[in-house]
């Protein structure tokens, strides 16, 4: 019978990492909200999908122009690296994928320029991929 409830108590504590939250990140800037929400949790060296929404109030904004710029400073032996993508999206909810070339710290700033508008918006944030 022990055998059987550490099995499950096992099984269970896998299945709870297997789903953990995803990482969602959410940051004023002015008068708008802005909120990432990243596939991985934490953020792992490589590819990682970020879902961007940047709201104003309640409202997600639609035709924002939106692009992620992520960055690692530089560290003894090694240079700074800086990278650019553009967040394509409709409806209010931009996505991205940030290709984190190694474990660590990372900066990123997410500008957007609100339609009909030519004020670019920033928010910013780090996070440490695993």
């Amino acid at each position: 019978m022990k055998k059987i409830i550490m099995t499950l108590s096992l099984i269970i504590c896998v299945a709870a990492l297997a789903i953990a939250a995803p990482l969602s990140i959410t940051k004023k800037t002015g008068n708008y909200t802005v909120v990432s929400v990243f596939d991985k949790n934490p953020a792992t060296m490589g590819k990682n999908k970020v879902n961007i929404t940047i709201k104003d109030g309640d409202k997600a904004v639609d035709g924002a122009k939106v692009a992620v710029y992520y960055s690692m400073p530089a560290m003894a032996g090694m240079p700074a690296m800086e990278y650019k993508v553009i967040a394509n999206g409709k409806g209010g909810s931009y996505s991205a994928v940030l290709d984190l070339g190694m474990s660590g710290p990372w900066n990123v700033d997410v500008k957007f320029v609100l339609p009909g508008s030519k004020a670019v918006q920033q928010a910013s944030y780090s996070i440490d991929a695993r």
